[in-house]
């Protein structure tokens, strides 16, 4: 008799909310699952992770914030379109040049609704933004992109890491991610998909065959 799976935790990336992974619960079928929440939209932020063994599947950002807050319950860590750390830095000539992201923060302070539409029209989505922008916590996600540095978080990690990315990724781009995950960082060979930054959205069935594996292939 097959052991039951591992719940799975699901973590959306900057300038979306839960909402991104109904595609991927859908896909999962049986399997349980619940989304954190940066609170980007919402009254409040929910980043509590659970108390017992799971897997754990973020997107962008929530990659990147996996791989500092996973912790030892963590049985498994399943990054799409993500990294382990986005911008620029001496050591890190592949990152995102730091102006650019200064250059959305101050499109954020300046006229949110704006920058949010045309970062996700960027991201590959033109749907419409949600109502509520909780614009600090935007910018505190903004600076995690551009400061967050989790490259030893992911040579630490002692559960299976299997990176999914896209090969037309205009957020993370490619060099990035080869960059993040070269041969001795921690982790495989990433799964390269025909795709861009929202493979959750556009390759859900492959994404979710991903998670199910890496649930399949832990025990508690």
């Amino acid at each position: 008799m097959q052991a039951p799976s591992l719940p799975v935790v699901l973590v959306h990336g900057w300038a979306f909310d839960p909402s991104f992974w109904d595609t991927i619960r859908a896909a999962l079928g049986p399997i349980q699952s619940r989304c954190l929440d940066f609170g980007f939209f919402g009254p409040r932020p929910a980043m509590d992770l659970p108390q017992v063994p799971y897997v754990a599947v973020g997107h962008s950002l929530g990659a990147l914030w996996l791989l500092r807050h996973h912790g030892p319950l963590c049985r498994g860590l399943v990054l799409i379109n993500g990294f382990s750390r986005f911008g620029s830095a001496t050591d890190f000539p592949r990152g995102i040049p730091r102006r650019v992201i200064e250059r959305m923060r101050a499109g954020l302070l300046r006229e949110p609704e704006g920058l949010l539409h045309s970062f996700r029209l960027r991201a590959g989505i033109d749907t419409p933004l949600p109502p509520h922008i909780e614009r600090d916590r935007l910018e505190q996600g903004l600076q995690a992109l551009m400061d967050m540095d989790c490259r030893n978080d992911l040579k630490q990690a002692t559960c299976p890491v299997h990176v999914i990315a896209g090969t037309e990724d205009a957020i993370a781009p490619p060099t990035l991610t080869r960059a993040c995950f070269t041969p001795g960082s921690g982790v495989d060979t990433p799964q390269w998909l025909d795709g861009g930054h929202l493979l959750p959205l556009t390759h859900a069935t492959t994404c979710a065959r991903a998670i199910t594996g890496m649930t399949r292939r832990i025990t508690a």
